[in-house]
């Protein structure tokens, strides 16, 4: 991967690096791939939206962050990338997606660290509950009106002040749970979604 230094624009992130996955260099639509620290932990963050992961070669861009995540023992961090969402519309485009994207999911249940998305804006909070398959913890930036989930692994981040402690506090929960019980709990989120699916049919 070809990497630069990058000052990421948005709080909680205080530094980072951005790293391109494909060979020409290109970030795809992702708006932010790379290293970023929230304070001292680092994390592999991955920026997009509902535009995002849109063909094969940014699916496998994906397994790439997700290697690293794995090579180098740090949690992974989605911002507004609606992955379960996505990967129900793109895996119906072509079979070279619908391929990059099992081996994705592959990658995301085997991944002994923590998961967390970070999801902000109206239009995102309606896939949280699905999002829950791949990801060990959630942040959901909202209003303090915003119904508080009783999920231990969803937090509420009614500021942007909120959103460092918030992601922390996911990342510290999930590295007390064992690699073997993290993919089992994501499993069996998986099994559930597939359930439901197959009785609303």
């Amino acid at each position: 991967m070809l990497s630069n230094t990058f000052e990421y624009p948005q709080p909680p992130f205080t530094q980072a690096i951005q790293l391109y996955g494909d060979r020409s260099g290109s970030k795809g639509t992702f708006k932010f791939t790379g290293l970023a620290w929230i304070q001292n932990t680092k994390v592999i963050l991955v920026q997009g939206d509902e535009q995002s992961l849109n063909s094969a070669a940014e699916w496998r861009c994906l397994q790439r962050l997700i290697a690293l995540a794995h090579r180098l023992k740090k949690p992974i961090v989605f911002w507004n990338l609606p992955i379960a969402y996505i990967a129900k519309i793109q895996r119906k485009t072509t079979l070279a997606s619908a391929q990059a994207i099992q081996r994705t999911e592959l990658e995301l249940l085997r991944l002994p660290g923590p998961i967390i998305a970070v999801v902000d804006g109206i239009n995102n909070i309606e896939h949280t509950a699905q999002e829950l398959i791949w990801n060990d913890g959630i942040v959901l930036v909202a209003s303090t009106d915003t119904q508080s989930s009783q999920q231990k692994q969803v937090k509420i981040a009614a500021h942007p002040t909120d959103i460092a402690p918030a992601i922390l506090e996911l990342i510290s929960q999930a590295e007390t749970i064992s690699a073997t019980e993290l993919v089992k709990n994501r499993q069996e989120s998986l099994h559930a979604l597939i359930e439901r699916r197959h009785r609303n049919v």
